[in-house]
């Protein structure tokens, strides 16, 4: 379900995150959730979108935290009050987990760990270039010189659509 609050709660958090950044670009996290706190005070018509995308975490918490895990005594996952997330916004108590439930939650335990590996694999990669750049280039000090000096990077104006992408 798309939140129609999404664009405005997140010009917020570029503000903020703009207001709390160094000069050296750094973004502590407990001043940008001050300065989050501050803007979401002032801007009372955001108290829906408040609610939402509080709602939105605490879920969120409660699935990561009753996910299935190893449990220590028997070496097993199986515990009556986890939850199974099986994809599609669908959760199912383990206790009353069903065989197609279990083979949809191993399909979906697969493709996540397919996709994280992939991920890790890309970032790898980035980074052990940039890091060969930086010592080939000792010059340059912050990545974007890097990006666009050594790997011509050029901005294109939909790459800025994915932050505002659901």
């Amino acid at each position: 379900m798309k939140n129609p609050f999404d664009h405005a709660l997140r010009q917020l958090a570029l503000e903020a995150a703009e207001q709390v950044t160094n000069d050296v670009g750094r973004i502590h996290t407990a001043d940008f959730q001050n300065a989050l706190i501050e803007r979401l005070r002032r801007d009372k018509g955001l108290s829906e979108a408040v609610l939402y995308k509080a709602s939105q975490a605490l879920a969120r918490d409660f699935g990561e935290r009753r996910n299935p895990r190893r449990r220590c005594r028997d070496n097993g996952f199986y515990h009556p009050h986890s939850v199974m997330r099986l994809g599609q916004g669908i959760w199912v108590w383990m206790k009353d987990s069903t065989p197609t439930d279990m083979a949809q939650w191993a399909l979906i335990s697969s493709r996540n760990s397919a996709q994280v590996i992939t991920a890790e694999a890309d970032k790898q990669q980035y980074t052990l270039e940039r890091t060969d750049a930086y010592r080939a280039n000792p010059s340059i000090k912050r990545l974007s010189q890097l990006e666009e000096t050594v790997f011509h990077y050029r901005q294109d104006p939909l790459d800025d659509l994915a932050f505002d992408e659901p």
